[in-house]
């Protein structure tokens, strides 16, 4: 069999991996077709060949935690192996959803961090835990699934690593490796801001015979119609003094500019590490066959926006008037008169409005009518500037299209296909999923749910695959600047139809109605002001603790108190409890509050309550012969009631609508 001359390994896998303990370990890459490549893993060797497509794969046996070992992969006598070293066994996690899962450990923004940020980055030295981070450089893919993921690699935890990473699923992590005394890998794909809808392929949507929206506008029109409304007169006063902190000397822009103080990028991609201004350069060859043609210059993601100059010109920008423009691929028209023979020089101006912004070095390409070359530029960067301290955030406005367009993150199946196909090859343990604000009040989140859940676990062959939920934190509006009093919700009422409370209902369902999901509550973590909650300490160490007793066989409690039915006493509801572990009991030791009695239609009351054992006593004088009660079922209020192990009641109603009668089609 004859050896290939070029080979490479998928880029999920790199150093620093950790593989999926007690599991099959399957690598994978592309090959000169029809030709072999050797691997040697672990004191053992695979011969395989690469198909017509390029393609081939390996398969080592089962392995228990440990390391570090090295993998080598070669080829052809002469052609330099590529070589993987401090790699280790344990448990892999994929960390996914919106917002909530991707808030990082640290950022400049004090709204954007954890609980105690930077006490956390001076203790986040933990070897044993790697990080893929795939949120930094992150891909819509509306046209279908994309085979390669775009990321950096893996990389080991430590202060610099950590501050970018999901801080719910560090935390996590964190809590695993040390209950578990084993290494932990965590992929980060989530995407803030993001509908269930585009995290779920296409082919399961064709398999219910499922409609997702496609919601196409007059994105001209709108912004036309955005940019002359009250709310975006102070953007652009901030934009205004966002600029004049500081312009790029046109000097720097030119082909001949001096670049010898420009710090070199060898990564695929660029963290640009807080609001600011910033200058890359990036230098390709041109190959002899475009010479003459107009060309498209695709350069992918540069956060949040750009001006893009090609050999001293401006060809292109991005900017506030294009559909979520903040992830949008780049892709700008040369004309032949600005391509040269050999050397072009690409800069780009790049202003990032929020926390840590980013800028994509890899994968380029340029094209014309009849051809296409990928590459990735040789590249510098520099600071014009960044936000000094005590300059305000930037407002927060709505967007044109509101990425729900093929160009934005809401497309149905894009994230499905940009974000997690590259990884169905990897193995991994399970998944932990924070999502749902993006779909609040939707009853059809509960078979889209389902189908999330089924669609994962077909791609990754693992039809029980662990799957572990954060049920919605409590909330009301986002105001972290201007907060509201905490008084204002001692006797707010609570509405009949709450759009939170059935998402969260939703929520609960899905361990009831898939074998092996997980859930765990946020919302006593819940802040009434702020959508994005900074106690992600505490959320992740509830799901490691659910994940150890649901997948890993502990026995533990690891639940909150759930509702188990009603027994009427006179004019008082007893409330029955499941999962009361040591006993019921409230975190402050007074009345448990949260709870509302009402009639079969009309207005709910609060209810005086009471702990009996492991229920909960009921009454009120203004429902003398209640019918219904709840508890929590609203966006935001104050609860206390746990059991002694410290984990919240779930939120609930008594009178829940039936969802499999609702959708009978998706059992």
């Amino acid at each position: 069999m004859e050896f290939a001359e070029t080979f490479s390994f998928h880029r999920v896998f790199s150093s620093h991996m950790v593989l999926q303990r007690e599991q099959p370990i399957r690598f994978s890459g592309k090959a000169t077709p029809g030709k072999s490549v050797t691997l040697a893993f672990a004191g053992e060797e695979r011969r395989v060949s690469a198909g017509a497509d390029g393609e081939w794969t390996a398969e080592f046996p089962a392995m228990r935690a440990g390391g570090p070992y090295t993998l080598t992969l070669s080829g052809a006598p002469g052609v330099q192996p590529i070589l993987f070293d401090d790699i280790l066994i344990g448990e892999v996690w994929m960390c996914t959803g919106q917002s909530n899962m991707e808030m990082p450990v640290y950022s400049e923004n004090p709204f954007w961090q954890t609980l105690n940020a930077r006490e956390e980055l001076k203790k986040a030295d933990h070897p044993r835990i790697r990080f893929y981070n795939s949120m930094l450089t992150r891909r819509i893919a509306p046209d279908g699934p994309l085979p390669e993921e775009n990321g950096t690699g893996w990389q080991p935890c430590n202060a610099e690593t950590v501050a970018q990473f999901s801080a719910c699923g560090y935390f996590f992590g964190r809590t695993l490796e040390e209950d578990l005394d084993v290494p932990i890998g965590l992929v980060a794909t989530a995407w803030g801001g993001t509908i269930i809808e585009a995290w779920i392929s296409q082919r399961k949507f064709q398999e219910k015979s499922w409609e997702p929206f496609v919601e196409q506008s007059s994105v001209d029109a709108m912004w036309r119609e955005l940019r002359n409304s009250g709310e975006f007169q102070s953007l652009f006063e901030w934009l205004d003094n966002f600029d004049a902190l500081g312009r790029a000397d046109s000097a720097l822009f030119q082909r001949d500019a001096d670049v010898s103080n420009w710090q070199k990028i060898t990564a695929p991609s660029l963290s640009l590490p807080c609001p600011g201004r910033y200058l890359v350069r990036a230098e390709f060859d041109l190959p002899e066959s475009f010479a003459g043609q107009d060309v498209t210059l695709e350069t992918g993601v540069f956060n949040d926006t750009d001006r893009t100059f090609l050999n001293s010109e401006l060809i292109g920008s991005t900017g506030l008037e294009h559909p979520a423009y903040w992830n949008v691929s780049r892709r700008y028209r040369v004309p032949a008169r600005l391509l040269r023979p050999g050397r072009n020089c690409v800069v780009i101006e790049v202003d990032n409005h929020y926390s840590t912004g980013s800028a994509n070095l890899s994968n380029w390409k340029i094209s014309d009518e009849t051809d296409s070359l990928e590459f990735q530029p040789v590249s510098c960067w520099t600071t014009i500037f960044t936000v000094p301290a005590g300059f305000p955030l930037r407002p927060n406005v709505p967007t044109p299209g509101s990425g729900r367009t093929p160009d934005g993150p809401n497309y149905p199946s894009t994230l499905f296909n940009g974000m997690l196909y590259p990884w169905f090859r990897y193995t991994i343990r399970g998944t932990i999923w924070y999502q749902g604000c993006s779909n609040n009040g939707e009853f059809t989140y509960y078979p889209l749910h389902k189908m999330l859940i089924d669609d994962l676990r077909e791609h990754w062959k693992d039809p029980e695959m662990p799957f572990l939920l954060v049920q919605l934190a409590a909330y009301h509006s986002h105001n972290p600047e201007t907060r509201l009093q905490d008084a204002m919700f001692d006797n707010l009422p609570f509405p009949e139809f709450s759009a939170y409370g059935l998402t969260r209902e939703i929520q609960a369902e899905m361990p009831r109605v898939r074998r092996n999901v997980g859930m765990i509550s946020a919302f006593d973590r819940g802040d009434h002001s702020d959508i994005h909650p900074r106690d992600k300490q505490t959320v992740g160490m509830r799901l490691a603790k659910k994940a150890e007793q649901m997948v890993y066989g502990k026995e533990q409690v690891a639940d909150g108190p759930v509702f188990a039915g009603i027994r009427k006493e006179g004019p008082r509801f007893r409330i029955l409890f499941h999962n009361t572990g040591s006993g019921l009991t409230t975190s402050d030791g007074k009345a448990p509050t949260g709870f509302v009695l009402g009639n079969r239609t009309g207005d709910l009351y609060p209810a005086k309550a009471e702990i009996d054992g492991d229920t909960v006593v009921l009454s009120t004088p203004l429902v003398p012969e209640p019918q219904r009660v709840r508890y929590a079922f609203t966006g935001y209020c104050r609860v206390n009631l746990c059991n002694k192990e410290g984990y919240p009641a779930l939120p609930f109603r008594s009178d829940k609508p039936d969802f499999e009668a609702m959708f009978p089609d998706i059992p």
